[in-house]
């Protein structure tokens, strides 16, 4: 298969990171940000979820829910956890994330939850459409889509019957130092290329970028991101994606949890709701680019030439 294929485009910012770093650290600068949160991270057994759901707990989540179809590995996640020595509920729960009663099951036992991270995914093997096994194509579709789907539903049906989105109790003074509920959707900087081998997992990503976007206009009261989580040699990554491409992936899981608790935890990434961003980017380098962002429509999926006009959504603090 021919290796010549379109570059990703350029960071947003000058400044980059391939590891946690000082102002996402969630045991330093973060820490005690998630305090009082439920969060819940499918995919949690490994990689990034792994990374994420301790970043939480180091932040001070009040309890973190941990789903995969693993439980030995959900186990060790939760001893990594209860060793941090911060009090954190740790609920297990294995599911299937693309079964619609296994997620409804799922958000029955983890009760009310702020913060939702999107983590569960899968890549099919680099192989040209025409020689293609269709069963790894549409996995890549129903892991990466369908999953983020039904998990996002079941989070704002809970939601809804707990009374979390009526616009009234979010406008009341005990609620208003919250940042609100979250939801985080792992996207890739797959997501806007287009390697060839990948026509299941790259358009995959680039739908979970639209579908963040319907999100954050039909759930106004939501606080939602499409998040590349940086270039991680996952076990995912090491046995789907070409052996030329290995280099590329020296970020470090950790990035993407001290990521996603600043996006969930900080009201200033408020101007990025509904849009892609990368854990890669300088988070202080990010906010001062907020008007320019704002000003001319930046991180949104759209198809060149037939760009839509976004609506000017206020960038208030909105719980």
């Amino acid at each position: 298969m021919a290796t010549n294929f379109p570059k990703a485009a350029p960071p947003l910012v000058g400044r980059t990171h391939h590891d946690v770093y000082a102002d996402i650290d969630p045991a330093d600068a973060l820490a005690d940000a998630a305090k009082g949160l439920c969060v819940l991270v499918t995919g949690a057994g490994r990689g990034v979820g792994r990374a994420e759901a301790i970043a939480f707990a180091q932040a001070g989540a009040k309890k973190v829910v941990l789903t995969s179809r693993s439980k030995d590995e959900l186990d060790e996640v939760k001893a990594a956890i209860d060793a941090l020595g911060k009090g954190t509920d740790v609920v297990i729960h294995t599911a299937d994330i693309t079964d619609e009663k296994s997620v409804d099951e799922l958000f029955e036992t983890a009760g009310e939850v702020d913060a939702l991270i999107n983590n569960a995914g899968y890549l099919e093997p680099c192989v040209s459409i025409r020689e293609g096994n269709p069963s790894d194509w549409a996995r890549s579709i129903d892991i990466n889509l369908k999953g983020t789907h039904l998990a996002t539903r079941a989070f704002l049906r809970s939601a809804e019957k707990s009374g979390r989105l009526d616009p009234d109790r979010a406008s009341r003074p005990e609620h208003a130092d919250k940042v609100g509920l979250t939801v985080i959707n792992t996207s890739s900087v797959g997501s806007a290329g287009t390697r060839p081998g990948f026509s299941g997992y790259q358009p995959a990503k680039s739908m979970v970028n639209r579908f963040t976007e319907f999100l954050h206009f039909e759930e106004p009261l939501v606080r939602t991101f499409s998040m590349h989580p940086g270039g991680v040699m996952t076990k995912l990554a090491r046995e789907s994606m070409p052996p030329d491409t290995h280099g590329l992936l020296t970020d470090k899981a950790e990035l993407a949890g001290g990521f996603s608790v600043w996006l969930a935890t900080q009201s200033k990434a408020d101007f990025l709701r509904g849009r892609y961003v990368s854990a890669n980017w300088d988070v202080n380098e990010l906010v001062k680019k907020a008007p320019e962002v704002i000003e001319r429509d930046l991180l949104w999926t759209r198809v060149v030439g037939q760009e839509q006009v976004m609506p000017k959504t206020s960038q208030v603090h909105l719980y």
